[in-house]
């Protein structure tokens, strides 16, 4: 048959085929329609037409979400305000769109012009616009979230459609905003939002997730940093910058702004561990679709006005017109999607693109696309069964390994150690779940979280919950997918056996001897039946552990434990920030944390706790409840694990060994727990704790604990797990003395936004006593017994921290002693009042005061007043504290000119209040190499030591400095290739540097520096070398161009300005980047001299798809000395070479009094290749340069050229890129090996 006639009559035939299946779709059972970005640009009457009889066409009920920015361009103004007429005419018509349909509502989210396009005064505005539409709305809450709060929000518009809605310039907002702890939105902080997003998708069963907020996480738009060809050419060159910092930088509106980036982490990290989802945003002006990790990313932000839209070969859709979009929700599971777009001028819509985004568990498959997450099971087949293959026979127990894949070769052994490989390929006996039977009868009803641990959560007839956890763990799960089937995959799956594969079996023997609260784990094997409904084929046959799940009490059961709710940590905290009627009972979390220390659970962060609530009249007082010991009892034995298990190296794991090793690392990960959570436990209180677990877990206990395990584990690992434990179960006293004294270094005591009463007494003998109490309703005392009792030593403690909240806090500092504890008071919103009667001994004082400057204050010469207006002068961050650290480093040198060498370093951490990264910085370092070269450095860095500024210093001796032949003076020096071989331009200079600075860091990686300098060098060559022959007048040289050999002394001043605005240091792709530096120097010996050193660049980063894509790299810049050209020593002068902007030729070839270049680059990006040993991607690159030097004015010889070409590879990430390139100039052809490229530095 002729093709012309096969392909209609095939298409004919696929139509008729899917005929039925068209018959059969019902209609949606909800629709939602989405739009946006109606605040700035005129907003036609047209469109609002067309939409609404759009609308009115709607047979079934719908929801229309506008996704913020509204009414203006600055929010809503006051009634004062001239322009509030016509916002809230542009709100009504808005609301218009659906009065009059009652089978429609409209709800309204934020957007960041709502927020006075982040001005000041963005909470009051949206606050403002929220009022007027829920005026308008009553009874709806029809303007989510509410409150300026960050959300997420729940409205269930649909039996079938969960709305979750997300405030997205909460996170991005730069000034004021609802934070925690001082206010009462549900949640508060990034944690509590993970915390809250996650529970939704987690605990919602049978219903559609539609996540709307007002920023896209993925956008091809302008915000996203999609600029147009017209953003770099009006003006040009200041355009590029502009478009460059919107690009790399950012407003507190662009994807770049690190608070936009946090947004964007957080929300797309959830929705990788929960597919599934849509989130819907405007923002951009476009129409865009993108599908991410499982789940559908959508921009419906060009209702009024469009802009430019980037091309993007991941996404699904993407236009630069107006219209709007809409999502159909089917009763089978289906999602669809439709976007519209405006034509004859707006009064009519047309479909521009339509997909099915999730496909019903009912129908047949569909390549590309999922069957719906949420209703995983088809709608009309019956409750948890599904048509699948026939029931295995029930077999009551099964024989089975946890991990035959982990014994491991022998290099595995040696480089990563034993393990607990044995007791992973040990076949044990397990009795398989029966479903049917267990807790009166379990059903599945849906997939367990966790990054690593596959899970389900089954549901009892009572309604009583539980979790099936499996013992083997996909720690592949953390990588990024590209390296999910490459080394770095196998190498994390050989690491797997450094946990013991049943050790929850042992701590929960362990655990019931305690008053801790702790699921009950009992292994099983599922079964392979059909009630595991659509989770057989992945589940069937997995071992595991069944545990009850810790949840609020239900109307016929009560909470676990008997609790009166059961909270995750930051919902908690919430709670203790809210009232200090909300209590820690800290001897429980006590008994909690050493336990972990003594099975070595080193994994207990704040997500492995849950917390739970008894009400005890009108306080609630919580105990912990520990989750997932998957890393108790973890073995760290072998070359590698033991280099990772060093304090320096990986802080967050520990050995578990019959002694205690570094209890930093044994509680890293619950540094910041223990500090909020355990500051009011004494010294002595700590060792109770001790003898209340020795008590309890005595040999007949651990015996009996180790006896859990599978019986043919007990030669394996049970005899050893129990030797260990009862040497640490005795070591136990000393390592909590030990952990008391690392806790006590730095103490916080935190209010809560309640008014409280905080009283510090300076006792004589030099210890501190702090005092909270709740404050009395009238007066200035306290209501109660004290909430925090502590005496503080200055042997343990350095300082206490204070923390009001919110709340009209009072502080009273009283007594006399020679030497003390610094105490610092931070006081927090409201009105507080802070009284420092106190005096101690020494020159430093002792009481430091922050607060806003019109607090109450009386202070005594003991107060430092450091009251200020900045918005963080009340802020308490919990995660603020760190401990001190150092890191040892070494490098390998290889070079033509220095030869082979090693280098080796250190840096000192120490820590300090409010100095993010550190507070003191010190490093020493020391190289040398086989060219006979050595060096010695010391630096320092104090962060924030005025202000914003950092403060450091540095010096350095030895002969490591940057230069390395002379040719001589001029732009037409000659060179000899053998004489260069014979090392006869070799010239180096030795002595030493002291400099200090200051400098600035703004723009994210953008930097000011300047600072004093002293230098003192004395010329270093051969005497047979180019300078050693014109010092001797061997070689004839014209007058005034015989350089400067002499010993210098030099003081000076050196400034540096670097404005960098690519998206990246290394393999940058676009942006622009400007340096300048201004060297200059006195002379303190010789002439006596002034000279200086002005160099600097420009360069532009511009990338292309053409086919593949192209990046232009073009980088121009200069040198110019001053000063009298006999003066500058000749390692002063400007110069060019390999490393100085012009490759092809040697390093520091051209050396003269002025210098200018020019360097080009093109990089293609040919593809990349997944491997089994690591993905990488690969390309090539060509260069062209040009430069010349001046020297008093004259530059013969012209432009000097160099060009090239070469390849790179960059495993697993661009920017650690491997190139080596040809370079080639009418002196040299040299082959240059390096890491990126050379251009970018």
């Amino acid at each position: 048959m002729p093709l012309r006639y096969s392909r209609p009559l095939l298409t004919s035939l696929g139509l008729l085929t899917a005929l039925p299946l068209l018959a059969q779709q019902p209609p949606p059972a909800h629709t939602v329609f989405l739009l946006g970005n109606t605040a700035t640009a005129e907003l036609p009457t047209s469109r609002l037409q067309a939409l609404r009889r759009t609308l009115e066409q709607q047979t079934g009920p719908f929801t229309v979400v506008h996704l913020g920015d509204i009414v203006g361009n600055q929010g809503l103004g006051s009634a004062k305000d001239s322009s509030q007429a016509g916002q809230t005419a542009r709100a009504d018509a808005l609301i218009a769109l659906v009065q009059g349909l009652p089978n429609g509502k409209i709800y309204f989210l934020p957007g960041d012009k709502d927020w006075a396009n982040s001005g000041p005064d963005g909470l009051k505005r949206v606050r403002r616009l929220e009022k007027y539409i829920e005026d308008k709305l009553p009874g709806q809450n029809a303007f989510i979230p509410t409150g300026g709060c960050p959300g997420p929000e729940i409205v269930d518009v649909a039996p079938l459609v969960r709305l979750v809605a997300i405030n997205s310039p909460w996170w991005t907002h730069p000034y004021d905003r609802p934070e925690a702890p001082d206010t009462d939105c549900k949640t508060l902080t990034r944690e509590e939002f993970r915390e809250q997003l996650q529970d939704v998708l987690d605990e919602t069963k049978g219903r559609n997730v539609l996540l709307v907020g007002h920023q896209p996480v993925i956008s091809n738009g302008v915000y996203g940093g999609h600029m147009p060809l017209s953003r770099h050419l009006l003006p040009p060159v200041a355009g590029t910058v502009y478009a460059a910092y919107r690009q790399n930088v950012g407003s507190p509106r662009d994807l770049a702004n690190p608070a936009y980036q946090q947004f964007q982490k957080e929300l797309l990290n959830t929705l990788k561990d929960h597919p599934g989802a849509v989130y819907a945003a405007a923002h951009d002006f476009s129409l865009q679709l993108t599908e991410a990790e499982g789940s559908y990313h959508l921009v419906s932000g060009s209702f009024a006005e469009k802009q430019h839209v980037g091309a993007n070969a991941r996404s699904q859709f993407n236009e630069s017109a107006e219209g709007f979009s809409r999502l159909d929700y089917f009763p089978d599971g289906t999602v669809k999607t439709a976007f519209y777009t405006f034509e004859a001028g707006g009064a009519t819509v047309k479909q521009a693109y339509a997909a099915t985004l999730f496909r019903s568990a009912c129908g047949p498959e569909q390549v590309g696309v999922p069957v719906n997450s949420f209703i995983p099971e088809c709608p009309s087949a019956p409750k948890g069964v599904a048509e699948t293959k026939p029931d295995a026979p029930f077999e009551a127990t099964q024989t089975l390994a946890a991990g035959r894949q982990y014994g491991g070769s022998g290099s595995s052994r040696f480089w990563l150690g034993k393990l607990y490989r044995t007791s992973w390929t040990q076949p044990v006996q397990v009795p398989t779940l029966n479903l049917a039977t267990e807790k009166g009868g379990l059903r599945v009803f849906g997939r367990g979280g966790g990054r690593q641990t596959t899970s389900i959560k089954l549901i009892a007839a009572d309604s009583s919950e539980y979790v099936f956890r499996s013992v083997d763990k996909d720690v592949t799960r953390i990588l990024p997918p590209e390296l999910r089937r490459s080394f770095a995959a196998d190498v994390l799956r050989d690491i797997t056996p450094t946990a013991h594969p049943y050790s929850a079996l042992v701590t929960g023997s362990l655990l019931d001897k305690t008053d801790i609260l702790h699921a009950r784990p009992r292994l099983f094997v599922l079964p392979d039946n059909n009630q595991l409904g659509p989770y057989r084929p992945e589940y069937a046959g997995l071992l595991g552990t069944l545990e009850d799940r810790p949840v609020d009490p239900k109307p016929n059961l009560p909470g676990f434990d008997g609790a009166d709710e059961v909270r995750r940590s930051f919902s908690f905290f919430r709670q203790l920030y809210k009232d200090n009627d909300n209590r820690i009972d800290a001897v429980s979390l006590a008994h909690a944390r050493a336990f972990d220390m003594l099975v070595a659970d080193f994994g207990k962060h704040e997500d492995n706790w849950k917390w739970a609530g008894f009400k005890d009249g009108k306080k609630t007082v919580f105990k912990p409840i520990p989750r997932d010991r998957d890393q108790s009892f973890t073995l760290w034995n072998g070359t590698l694990s033991y280099l990772a298990n060093r304090e320096w190296a990986v802080p967050s794991i520990e050995d578990f060994q019959a002694e205690f090793g570094d209890m930093k690392s044994l509680n890293w990960p619950a540094r910041h727990l223990d500090r909020f959570l355990l500051q009011s436990l004494s010294r002595e209180q700590w060792q109770q704790v001790a003898r209340y677990l020795q008590e309890r877990l005595t040999p007949a206990a651990i015996d009996e604990a180790t006896a859990t395990l599978p019986t043919e584990l007990k030669p394996l690992s049970g005899d050893e797990l129990n030797r260990k434990l009862k040497a640490r179960i005795k070591e136990l006293p000393k390592a909590l003395d030990e952990y008391y004294l690392l806790l006590a270094k730095r103490v916080d005591v935190v209010g809560s936004n309640k008014a409280e009463v905080f009283r510090v007494d300076r006792q004589a003998d030099g210890r501190v006593r702090v005092q909270l109490f709740d404050k009395a309703k009238d007066g200035d005392e306290p209501n109660g017994p004290a909430l925090f009792d502590r005496t503080f030593s200055p042997r343990e403690t350095q300082e206490v921290c204070l923390y009001g909240l919110d709340g009209k806090d009072v502080f009273t500092v009283t007594g006399t002693a020679k030497k003390s504890v610094l105490v610092r008071i931070i006081g927090g919103d409201g009105k507080d009042r802070i009284t420092d009667d106190s005096r101690a001994g020494g020159l430093r004082t002792l009481t430091k005061v922050y607060d806003v400057p019109d607090t109450d204050l009386k202070l005594g010469p003991e107060s430092d007043n450091r009251t200020s207006t900045r918005p963080d002068v009340n802020q308490y961050d919990r995660e603020q504290f760190e401990f001190n650290s150092y890191k040892p480093r070494a490098t390998v040198i290889v070079n033509a000119n220095d030869g082979i060498g090693v280098g080796a370093g250190v840096d000192f951490m120490r820590q300090g209040f409010r100095k993010p990264g550190f507070k003191n910085l010190y490093s020493f370092d020391v190289r040398g190499s086989s060219g006979g070269n050595f060096q010695v450095s010391l630096a320092s860095r104090h962060r924030y030591a005025f202000g914003k500024w950092d403060v450091g210093a540095r010096t350095e001796y030895g002969n490591f400095f940057p230069f390395y032949n002379f040719f001589g003076l001029g732009n037409n020096t000659t060179k000899d290739q053998d004489l260069y071989d014979d090392k006869f331009y070799k010239a180096r200079y030795k002595g030493f540097t002291l400099g200090a600075f200051t400098e600035r860091v703004f723009w994210q990686r953008s930097l000011f520096r300047i600072g004093p300098a002293y230098e003192q060098y004395t010329s270093s060559y051969a005497r047979a070398s180019y300078l050693g022959q014109l010092e001797s007048g061997g070689i004839p040289v014209p007058e005034g161009q015989v350089p400067n050999t002499d010993f210098q002394r030099l003081i000076g001043l050196n400034a540096l300005l670097d404005v960098d605005l690519r998206d990246r240091q290394s393999f940058a792709r676009r942006g622009v980047r400007l340096r300048a530096q201004h060297d200059t120097y006195h002379q303190l010996n010789g002439n006596k001299g002034n000279f200086g050193l002005t160099q600097g660049f420009a360069e532009y980063y511009g990338t292309a798809r053409l086919g593949i894509p192209v990046t232009l790299v073009v980088k121009g810049g200069g040198a110019k000395n001053y000063g009298n050209d006999d003066d500058i020593p000749f390692y002063k002068f400007a110069n060019l070479g390999l490393r100085e902007g012009l490759r092809g030729y040697y390093r520091t070839r051209f050396t003269g009094d002025a210098s200018l270049y020019l360097n080009t680059e093109l990089r293609l990006a040919l593809g990349r290749v997944q491997t089994s040993f690591l993905p990488f991607s690969y390309g090539v690159f060509g260069f062209y340069d040009r430069g010349r030097v001046y020297y008093k004015g004259s530059s013969p010889g012209g432009w000097h050229e160099g060009y090239g070409a070469g390849f790179y590879i960059a495993p697993v990430s661009d920017q650690l890129a491997l190139s080596v390139s040809y370079q080639k100039s009418v002196e040299n052809g040299l082959i240059q090996f390096g890491l990126g490229f050379r251009i970018d530095n």
